[in-house]
């Protein structure tokens, strides 16, 4: 869901990503190690098994916007392997 106001500040712009499938409190201090959600919106950190913070969110975001706006997915594998793959090459 992205919220615009009438005003053209950038701080005046929400975007809210959701998957309630794997909805969950998030502190914003701590890094996170669980890998969550489908591999086609995957951070580079996840597939790595690193631990990660909210950037993987912004990540995720730009896969979204890439779909939208070209009507495929950035990555083309046959398998979460070969998705996988891509992100990290």
């Amino acid at each position: 869901m992205v919220t615009i106001t009438d005003s053209n500040k950038p701080e005046d712009l929400f975007v809210k990503l959701t998957d309630f499938g794997f909805a969950t409190f998030f502190d914003p201090t701590a890094k996170m190690d669980v890998i969550l959600g489908t591999p086609i919106y995957m951070a580079p950190e996840l597939c790595n098994n690193k631990e990660y913070d909210c950037r993987v969110d912004v990540w995720s975001l730009g896969i979204i916007a890439h779909v939208l706006l070209s009507g495929e997915a950035p990555y083309g594998g046959k398998d979460n392997a070969e998705i996988r793959d891509q992100i990290l090459n």
